[in-house]
């Protein structure tokens, strides 16, 4: 069991994704030192505010990503992107001095490569859509494995607006086949044969 640093968030990025971070608190600048004295990486969580006392604010699932450029931003904070590597689910958090949280963590296998068939067709051409009308976020991949459902399915519940509980229903899977039919549903009130 591995013990990694954690950068909760609203949204997630998950393996092979990318996305791109504003870094202004403290103990978040101390992530960023601490990440890059080392191989660059820490984990990525989806952060939700507890709608009931006692529930964790934590997703279960989480990504390790690395730190793949940074950038001094306008307004003299520190701007990083980060690439997704690979799923691990939390085991035990622990809160330093500063609220900077460190978990154990399991990993988890990403899913394989998976040629887009009839059932993802559509989502992933809406999802070139998507990154036409929104080039900062489609400008953050060089190469769109478009004809790879798992990398489309994974780019989507990036994007998508999904609950903690959710995000953790459709990751934690071996592989993408529930995210496709969640996702057809979602975006397209259909369900693949």
């Amino acid at each position: 069991m591995a013990e990694i640093m954690l950068f909760p968030l609203s949204s997630i990025v998950l393996p092979e994704g990318k996305m791109r971070l504003r870094i202004f608190e403290s103990r978040y600048k101390r992530l960023v030192s601490q990440a890059m004295k080392a191989d660059g990486t820490f984990g990525i969580c989806m952060y939700e505010q507890p709608s009931q006392a006692g529930l964790d604010e934590l997703s279960k699932i989480g990504t390790l990503a690395k730190v793949v450029d940074f950038e001094s931003l306008d307004d003299g904070l520190l701007g990083i992107t980060v690439a997704g590597v690979k799923k691990f689910e939390i085991e035990r958090v622990r809160v330093e001095y500063d609220g900077l949280r460190y978990a154990k963590v399991n990993w988890l296998p990403n899913w394989q490569v998976s040629q887009v068939d009839e059932a993802t067709e559509s989502v992933a051409r809406h999802l070139a859509r998507v990154y036409q009308r929104f080039p900062e976020v489609g400008d953050l991949y060089e190469q769109k494995f478009l004809d790879d459902q798992s990398w489309v399915s994974q780019r989507w519940l990036e994007i998508l607006p999904l609950s903690k509980l959710q995000f953790d229903s459709l990751a934690a899977q071996s592989d993408c086949s529930e995210a496709v039919t969640f996702l057809n549903q979602a975006l397209f009130n259909s369900t693949p044969e």
